[in-house]
């Protein structure tokens, strides 16, 4: 399990998680990006990310961007709500990028401020999680907060 403070939150990424993430590392030249949804629980100040959702084929994407479909995304987000008794949410947004340490673009940026101020959310903030070659960027949108970290991984 992997713990990343920000602001007042203990992030926890579950290992399975990770080796999910991984598996879509931009580490070849025509690799596309790929991402999808996090989910998991809040229990006070501690997030759980302990699902993330695959690309579909309905996604877009190109060497340096990704779109993902909505439809999809919602019928992941309703099962794992329903068959974990409502304790399963959607937590965020993640994909990758073709560079070593990631930096959010202006239209990632705007997506995930998009996607905090256009949806019925369970918890007061959403997350935002790119994962680059040799590290990563995890974000996390509040009402009037806005923290992001980079973080180099150790090879």
């Amino acid at each position: 399990m992997r713990l990343t403070k920000i602001g007042k939150y203990n992030i926890y990424f579950t290992k399975d998680v990770l080796i999910l993430i991984s598996k879509f590392i931009q580490s070849k030249q025509k690799q596309h990006e790929a991402g999808g949804i996090l989910l998991g629980q809040v229990k006070e100040n501690n997030i759980y990310i302990t699902r993330v959702s695959f690309p579909s084929n309905q996604d877009k994407s190109s060497r340096f961007s990704f779109s993902r479909n909505k439809d999809y995304a919602q019928a992941i987000i309703d099962f794992e709500f329903h068959n974990s008794n409502k304790r399963t949410i959607y937590l965020g947004e993640w994909h990758t990028h073709p560079e070593e340490l990631p930096t959010p673009s202006t239209t990632d940026r705007k997506m995930i401020k998009d996607q905090f101020s256009k949806n019925k959310l369970n918890e007061p903030f959403l997350l935002q999680y790119i994962q680059g070659t040799k590290g990563f960027y995890l974000a996390l949108l509040e009402p009037k907060n806005f923290n992001e970290i980079q973080v180099k991984e150790d090879d």
